[in-house]
């Protein structure tokens, strides 16, 4: 049976206007760029001021003998004459080619090249014929670190290629950009850089002794017996040794680029920063990219018809009362929140850099002290959610033009970790700090910690233990 009653219920909804927001808050510098556009597209009460260069001027620059967009001002040096009527003609021509037309600067980037279209390159010019198509083959197993990565006795199987040409075809692989691509193990590639180091004239005849006859007693740090066996000191074994360490990779297509990239870094790394920290003679400055000197209002006709449709002189119907209020209102709100958004961003910027002015004043991770979400609240007298959507995912610029994610200052315990790299990189080579005497110095200086957990922290940085940094 089916009755019908009243009855009064409580509910707790969030409003619409937080949910707005929250959702700006959290969003990035590129994400609000494509928000302000996707709203200035779909709300006709909102745009963006545009500064004119001759504001109240209603004559042409080509015109006006006072505007500095005239060509009679910024080329002096030219007849007067003789530029008033380029222009004049150009101005009036209307078979004259549009700029934006004529122009399109996208056409003019080139494609990203990768690894294989590099090697592929090189193989047409070195190659042809039988050797170019093993070659190509060949070229699709090379993986993302540059190893070559097949079983060439199936390839041979495939292709129907004899042994001596497959090997062939990999040594001439071999012989390309970057140098140590297209080897089969990490005792290959670090022998072809060897080698093209000592055609470059830049090698080391014990490196490549030691990495040919004594690889295993080198990856063993067995350098006494090295030393005999080659019959020199034990100085230079080590000095061989550092050589190979710092002058080879282990990954050799991470030194790949494009031909007209002047940087190694891989353009699809670049990150954007969402605030940037400004080094002054008084302090810092923090500046937030993206909407830092953008300028939005609403439409002045909006705002006039939402005036008159607030007072009870309107004329206008109520669909268009409707329309008016719902728009004007909206862009009001995402302007007020925008602004708002820019606000907290900054004051939680500003907060970090006053509060890690060490760090940012010497780039020394040993100055980098102690924060929490929850401690940024406090100081700045929020809730430690909105320090959280603030943050995620966004990175600041720092005065020495790194950029690094929020949470960078907000790691746990990040001084005794900085500290132990610390210690361990100005110990000495031949007597290294072993991990329970690095507890004991940190345990002196305040800082209590247990062996093992010097071990996390020393792993977690992927710094060797003490036996295998002894030199």
């Amino acid at each position: 049976m089916l009755i019908q009653g009243q009855a009064q219920v409580q509910q707790q909804r969030i409003d619409p206007k937080i949910i707005m927001a929250n959702t700006l808050l959290q969003m990035s510098g590129l994400e609000i760029q494509q928000t302000i556009e996707q709203e200035l597209t779909q709300n006709p009460a909102l745009e963006m001021e545009e500064e004119q260069p001759c504001t109240g001027c209603e004559l042409a620059p080509f015109m006006c003998e006072q505007c500095q967009h005239n060509p009679q001002v910024r080329h002096e040096s030219q007849s007067v004459d003789e530029i008033s009527l380029h222009d004049l003609e150009y101005a009036f021509d209307a078979s004259a080619p549009d700029p934006d037309e004529q122009s399109d600067p996208l056409s003019r980037i080139r494609a990203e090249v990768s690894l294989q279209e590099h090697l592929r390159e090189q193989l047409r010019n070195t190659v042809s014929g039988r050797l170019y198509d093993l070659g190509d083959y060949l070229i699709n197993y090379i993986n993302e670190r540059g190893y070559l990565e097949c079983d060439l006795l199936e390839v041979t199987l495939e292709l129907d290629a004899s042994d001596e040409e497959l090997a062939e075809a990999v040594s001439i692989i071999q012989t390309f950009d970057p140098p140590g691509v297209g080897a089969r193990d990490l005792h290959e590639c670090v022998l072809i850089q060897l080698c093209y180091l000592a055609e470059e004239g830049r090698g080391n005849p014990i490196a490549e002794r030691i990495v040919s006859d004594y690889w295993e007693e080198m990856k063993t740090r067995r350098l006494n017996r090295i030393a005999r066996r080659l019959k020199i000191k034990l100085e230079q074994v080590q000095e061989a040794v550092d050589f190979i360490r710092t002058k080879l990779s282990p990954y050799p297509a991470a030194s790949f680029r494009s031909p007209w990239d002047y940087k190694t870094s891989d353009s699809k790394t670049v990150i954007r920063p969402d605030a940037v920290i400004h080094r002054l003679p008084t302090g810092h400055e923090v500046e937030i990219v993206g909407n830092e000197f953008l300028t939005l209002t609403v439409n002045p006709y909006y705002r006039q018809l939402y005036n008159e449709t607030r007072s009870s002189r309107s004329k206008h119907s109520e669909d268009e009362k409707k329309h008016v209020t719902e728009y004007v209102e909206r862009a009001d709100l995402f302007i007020k929140n925008l602004n708002q958004r820019r606000k907290t961003l900054r004051s939680i910027t500003k907060c970090i850099a006053e509060y890690q002015q060490g760090y940012l004043e010497t780039g020394s991770k040993f100055y980098l002290r102690p924060l929490t979400r929850v401690k940024v609240a406090e100081m700045l007298s929020m809730h430690e959610s909105t320090i959280s959507r603030a943050t995620a995912n966004k990175y600041v610029q720092l005065p020495n033009e790194e950029v690094v994610p929020f949470d960078f200052f907000f790691q746990s315990s990040p001084s005794v970790t900085n500290m132990i790299a610390q210690m361990i990189a100005r110990e000495d080579p031949a007597h290294p700090l072993s991990d329970q005497e690095i507890s004991n110095i940190l345990t002196q200086q305040g800082h209590p910690v247990a062996r093992r957990t010097v071990v996390k922290y020393r792993e977690s940085q992927k710094i060797l233990s003490s036996r295998h940094r002894r030199r």
